[in-house]
């Protein structure tokens, strides 16, 4: 069973704080998968791969968390999902989860006639050469946290103070930018919720 929740736009120690006690719910027997949906206030983020050279602004300040991954950064109008399940019981390992979450948003933006993709080479999800998603995942004895961040509407210049995902910050974009049109947030996270019941819940 699955719990989708949309909390809106929180600060990001919030957002870490929630996660890591439905972890410890989950290692204690809970059931129910967690998915949530949410928006952070600007933040940078450091994973356990990430190289201190790639901080191009040392006055910024950077949390350091437990997922994979480089450097990146957070703000309003890119949608958060951060995902904490059990790898086990789904039969999934790291790789496999991770390409299902590309697939995700792929397959979410293809259906709103966006045509994103995956690149094999590297994680993430991207549209007309410019990167709109990043992943980042850490897993406790089987139990994921962490997940994605999908650039809709927001305004990116936090990425030039990084080299975000140890790439140059120019091939960070947004769904916005790239199309050059108005997206709807809203629009974007609904259809999210609806390709995951179907890829994750079975519940369509």
């Amino acid at each position: 069973m699955w719990i989708i929740e949309q909390l809106g736009i929180i600060e990001y120690q919030q957002a870490f704080s929630y996660q890591e006690h439905l972890v410890k719910l989950k290692q204690e027997g809970e059931k129910r998968n967690f998915f949530l949906l949410l928006q952070h206030y600007p933040v940078f983020t450091r994973g356990k791969g990430a190289k201190l050279d790639n901080i191009l602004d040392k006055n910024v300040p950077v949390h350091v968390i437990n997922r994979g991954g480089d450097l990146t950064y957070h703000e309003p109008g890119q949608l958060v999902g951060y995902i904490i399940m059990d790898l086990r019981s789904e039969k999934l390992d790291i790789r496999k989860f991770i390409t299902k979450i590309e697939n995700l948003i792929v397959n979410t933006l293809q259906k709103l006639n966006i045509p994103a993709y995956r690149d094999p080479d590297i994680v993430g999800v991207w549209l007309e050469g410019k990167k709109i998603a990043s992943i980042g995942i850490a897993i406790r004895k089987g139990i994921t946290m962490h997940g994605f961040a999908l650039n809709i509407n927001n305004e990116l210049a936090g990425f030039k103070k990084i080299n975000p995902c140890g790439l140059n910050a120019e091939v960070m974009s947004s769904l916005q930018k790239v199309m050059g049109q108005d997206i709807s947030f809203d629009t974007v996270q609904e259809a999210i919720i609806q390709e995951f019941n179907n890829l994750f819940t079975g519940q369509i």
